[in-house]
Order: C-alpha cells, then sequence, then structure tokens
C-alpha cells in the first residue's frame, strides 16, 4: 500500500498545510448537499492536471461515502509518483459522525428521549451513535414509527441523511414503517429522496415492490427520480408489485 489511512481526528492538523487538496468522489447531488470544506470533486480533467504536475510531495486527501471506494483511487494516484496520498477512514460518514458528536446538541433530550436512548442501547446524548448494522438513534425511531421522538431528535441536530452499513438512512426507514407523514417529516427536514442503498434500491423502488401506494406517492411528489436503478438495473415502474402502483406509476411516468 502506498499511501496511508488518515482518521477524521487528524484532519484538523491536516489543513493547516497550504498546499492540501481534497480530492470528494461521491456523486455531484450528494456533493452540492454537503462535503469538506475546501474539497473539490474527483474528474479526469483534474487528476490528469495532477498527473502532470511536479509537485509529488503535495499532500492529497481522498475520501468517498464510507472509505472504501477512495482506497482505490489512492493507490492509483500513489502509482504515479505522489509520496503523501492520504485515504479518509470512514469516508463522508465517518467525517459527518465525528464532526457532529464532538458539538453538543443545542438542548438536552426530553426525560422520554433519554430513557428510550438507554433503553435502546444509545450513550446518553450521542445522537448520531450506532448499535448493530450502523443504526443510528433516528433511523431506529423512523423504523418503529415513533414520530414524536423523530420530531425531537431532528429539533436536537440529528441529521436525516446519515447512513447505517447498508446505506439506509431514516427515511427508508419510515418507509419501511409504512407512515406517510413520517415520510413527509423527514423530507422537510432535507432527507435525500433519491439516495441509493448498497444495492442501488431507492425508497421509491422499495415502496413500489412493497406495494405502499400512499407512501411511493409523497416520495413522488417530493421530487423523487423514477429513472433510478437497481444494482440489477430495475427501477421503480418494474419493481411495481400491486396493480395500484403499476397504474400510479405508468400514469407519472407518462405524465414526465
Amino acid at each position: 500500500m502506498n499511501y496511508h489511512d488518515l482518521h477524521p481526528t487528524q484532519l484538523q492538523n491536516l489543513r493547516t498545510e497550504p498546499e492540501l487538496l481534497i480530492l470528494d468522489m461521491r456523486d455531484p447531488a450528494t456533493y452540492a448537499q454537503g462535503r469538506i470544506e475546501g474539497a473539490e470533486p474527483v474528474s479526469d480533467a483534474l487528476l490528469r492536471k495532477l498527473m502532470k504536475s511536479r509537485q509529488r510531495e503535495r499532500p492529497v486527501l481522498v475520501y468517498c461515502y464510507h472509505g472504501n471506494s477512495s482506497r482505490d483511487l489512492c493507490q492509483f494516484i500513489a502509482g504515479f509518483g505522489c509520496t503523501r496520498v492520504l485515504n479518509l477512514v470512514g469516508g463522508w460518514q465517518g467525517w459527518l459522525q465525528f464532526s457532529q458528536t464532538e458539538t453538543a446538541s443545542p438542548t438536552a433530550p426530553s426525560p422520554a428521549m433519554s430513557s428510550w436512548l438507554s433503553q435502546h442501547g444509545f450513550p446518553a446524548g450521542r445522537l448520531h451513535a450506532r448499535i448493530d448494522n450502523g443504526m443510528s438513534p433516528l433511523m431506529l425511531a423512523a423504523l418503529q414509527g415513533e414520530r414524536a421522538l423523530v420530531e425531537e431528535l431532528l429539533a436536537l441536530g440529528a441529521d436525516p441523511n446519515h447512513v447505517n452499513d447498508d446505506d439506509h438512512h431514516a427515511l427508508w426507514f419510515a418507509c419501511v414503517h409504512g407512515d406517510p407523514e413520517l415520510v413527509s417529516l423527514l423530507i422537510a427536514h432535507g432527507a435525500n429522496v433519491d439516495n441509493q442503498n448498497v444495492n442501488g434500491a431507492t425508497c421509491a423502488i422499495y415502496t413500489a415492490s412493497t406495494g405502499k401506494l400512499d407512501v411511493l406517492k409523497r416520495l413522488v411528489d417530493a421530487g423523487a427520480n423514477l429513472d433510478k436503478e437497481t444494482s440489477g438495473g430495475y427501477t421503480a415502474l418494474d419493481s411495481a408489485s400491486t396493480l395500484p402502483v403499476l397504474k400510479y406509476l405508468r400514469s407519472v411516468v407518462a405524465a414526465a
């Protein structure tokens, strides 16, 4: 391995280096929603410029979603002579979790919230803590359909776009529970309606495949992209499992 891992706790020190180049490998839409300050999206033109540069000792930090795909790019960059190539451990999600758990909540959780967090094994006051499979408090509350808890967690600063180990976020779990009002609540707080899990499935694809028409309508009303495909090449329309869902999706696609 010709590159080194950098943990989020070390990033602040690295920022003091004036020549630091930070490369963001995520898709343009996600990059636009939020990024590490100073990060540039990866492009062929930028990589060609870097290859031609004589600044072989310039520090280059690469991050993706979870710190896995970025390893391949780090190896590639190091392969053409750069000597200070760094992979951000945990990627964007790792950085978010670190930066946001370092910041105190604006107000203290209610007694009911504190009890619920303790009951499910979350450390007190840690809104972005994780339990099994990377589940956060907001994800679990959404899965359980606990609308009051979801509202409080969002008010305390919980990020609706954090994902678990399968790249599912709170909106996905609200769709699993099947409460349209909970789905609309998370969307109103900035949840990415087109987030794709490890298999490429979106919330629209999931709700179409499970026949949850009322929830699917909320997603479409919020601008869900029905052209998104799973890794197997299936769209929401392809995944429709009931006749009402199929008719609805056909009407939406025809009107587009």
